[in-house]
C-alpha cells in the first residue's frame, strides 16, 4: 500500500465506530448485536483487498487520520472525503496547508510557515498580505494540486508488492485481518465483521506511520465550496507577488 507523494509508509491507529450487524433471537431471548462474519478472512489476499476497496466505494464517504513518514519527515493527515470531494489538512514541521476540493475545483489555504518554505521569506510575506485567511483557487496543473493525491483511497490501498495474509487483530471491538505488502512497506487491516472496510494501515519498522479510516457513509457538512468572497485565484496571486 502507498500514498502517492509519500512513497513508503503507512500505518494507522485509532478507533473506528463499531460496524453494524444483525443477529436474531427467539421469544424473550435478547438479540445479538455482534456484527456477522463477512468472509474476507477466508479469501485470498487480492480478493480481500478488492472487497475492501469496493466497500469504501459503496460507502461513498470516509474520514482518514494519520501520521506518515515522508523521507524522514513526519507528516500528519486529517481528511474527510465524500465522493470526489474532500476537505482537510496536511501538517509537517515546515507548516500546515488546508485543502478543499469541491465539484472538481481545488482550493488551498497554507499558513505562513508553509509559504515561507515553498516560496521563500519575501514572497511569503506578500502571499500572506494578499491572501489573509482566504482560500486560493488552484489549477490541477499547478504543483500544489499534487497535495490532493494524498487522500486518494485507490492509491492508498494499492500494494507496492505481492500481498500475503497477515495476523488477525482487533481494534476497538472491530475484528480485522491483516494484508501484508510484499515489499514490507506496510500492513492493511480489513474488518472481518460487518462491511469489509479498511480499518487501519501500519508501516513496518523502516517505514513507520499509521492511517486510520472511520465514519464510512457519514455526511460531512463542512466539505463544501468556500463563499466567493473568501476565494482568490492563485494564478492572479502569483502575478502580484
Amino acid at each position: 500500500m502507498r500514498a502517492p507523494t509519500i512513497r513508503k509508509h503507512l500505518a494507522a491507529v485509532v478507533a473506528v465506530a463499531l460496524l453494524a450487524g444483525c443477529g436474531g433471537g427467539g421469544g424473550d431471548q435478547p438479540k445479538s448485536t455482534a456484527p456477522a462474519d463477512n468472509g474476507v478472512a477466508a479469501l485470498a489476499p487480492n480478493e480481500a483487498l478488492q472487497r475492501a476497496t469496493a466497500a469504501v466505494q459503496n460507502a461513498k464517504s470516509y474520514h482518514l487520520v494519520g501520521d506518515v513518514n515522508n523521507d524522514g519527515q513526519k507528516m500528519t493527515l486529517d481528511f474527510k472525503v465524500t465522493g470526489s470531494d474532500l476537505g482537510g489538512r496536511v501538517s509537517t514541521d515546515e507548516g500546515t496547508v488546508e485543502l478543499l476540493s469541491v465539484a472538481g475545483q481545488q482550493y488551498i489555504r497554507p499558513d505562513e510557515k508553509f509559504w515561507t518554505k515553498n516560496v521563500g521569506p519575501q514572497a511569503s510575506d506578500q502571499m500572506v498580505k494578499l491572501m489573509g485567511d482566504k482560500w486560493a483557487k488552484v489549477s490541477k496543473k499547478d504543483d500544489f494540486s499534487q497535495l490532493f493525491d494524498i487522500a486518494n483511497i485507490d492509491e492508498l490501498l494499492k500494494p507496492d508488492g505481492t500481498l500475503t495474509k497477515g495476523e488477525a487483530k482487533e481494534f476497538d471491538g472491530v475484528k480485522t485481518i491483516g494484508l501484508v505488502d510484499g515489499d514490507k512497506s506496510g500492513t492493511l487491516y480489513i474488518a472481518t465483521t460487518g462491511e469489509p472496510y479498511p480499518i487501519r494501515m501500519e508501516g513496518d519498522q523502516d517505514t513507520a506511520g499509521q492511517i486510520t479510516f472511520s465514519e464510512f457513509g457519514a455526511t460531512f457538512d463542512d466539505v463544501k465550496a468556500p463563499p466567493e468572497g473568501q476565494v482568490v485565484d492563485f494564478d492572479e496571486l502569483k502575478s502580484k507577488k
